[in-house]
């Protein structure tokens, strides 16, 4: 179900009425419809299913004792229509046989991203008490031959004043493909603990299936000759660094 139950998005809105520092906790497995109070409350805490210390973690986080680090492992739609899978999502006690999958690969941020949806949280968003920032990203080599891997290397660096954690993401996404492609996926992560002005360089590989597709015809792994994007950044729509690496031919990549 994507709306709340009974009664509680009036109460969201009258609670942010009187108290726009009004903090909404969603617990369940997923999105939840917001919009008709989203830009009045202070804040929303994704927590899907915390468990029995739960409550205590929230606590830590709302005081001020833990600083959050957690990225989205999914988008939130801003209605239920924009899911990419939505047009074929299935009535209940229907067969999986007989679920189409129209959306093919273009599911979760790709989906978004192929249908120029914007979302109202992106794929890898997360928030934090502290700021950073990400600067000298450097790709090796320029050209990959499908034997040593591609390394990109870049600096994050925390700009706030509290210590705490962020989670660098990588994507990938070829330039013109010929057949049909995401825009860019996500093919590496790291997360690193800094101090306030504190900065760390986080050095990041791809090989062979970083650039592969899955080919239904021969059930293999392939990549294409072609320029590749590499983007980097703290969600899969915030990618502040660019860069580009070619490959000469097509290989088919390791399992």
């Amino acid at each position: 179900m994507f709306t709340l139950p009974e009664f509680q998005d009036e109460l969201i809105e009258n609670l942010s009425k009187v108290n726009p520092r009004t903090i909404v906790e969603f617990f369940g497995g997923g999105n939840f419809d917001s919009h008709l109070w989203i830009n009045q409350v202070a804040a929303l805490i994704e927590t899907f299913y915390p468990g029995q210390n739960g409550g205590q973690a929230l606590a830590e986080i709302l005081f001020g004792d833990v600083n959050p680090s957690g990225k989205l492992p999914v988008t939130f739609e801003k209605k239920i229509s924009d899911n990419p899978a939505f047009a074929t999502f299935p009535p209940i006690n229907t067969h999986p046989a007989a679920i189409p999958y129209s959306e093919g690969i273009f599911i979760g941020y790709r989906g978004y991203e192929h249908n120029h949806i914007e979302p109202l949280f992106p794929f890898g968003f997360g928030l934090s008490y502290t700021t950073f920032a990400y600067s000298d990203i450097n790709v090796e080599p320029a050209v990959f031959n499908g034997t040593a891997p591609v390394k990109v290397t870049f600096t994050v660096r925390n700009t706030g004043k509290r210590a705490g954690a962020e989670i660098a993401e990588l994507y990938v996404g070829q330039q013109n493909p010929v057949i049909t492609r995401a825009i860019k996926e996500l093919k590496g992560f790291e997360k690193v603990f800094l101090q306030p002005g504190q900065s760390q360089t986080i050095t990041l590989e791809l090989n062979q299936r970083s650039f592969a597709y899955f080919n239904t015809a021969t059930e293999e792994w392939d990549a294409l000759p072609g320029t590749y994007n590499i983007l980097v950044g703290g969600s899969s729509q915030n990618t502040p660094l660019h860069g580009q690496v070619s490959l000469k031919s097509e290989f088919t990549a390791k399992p």
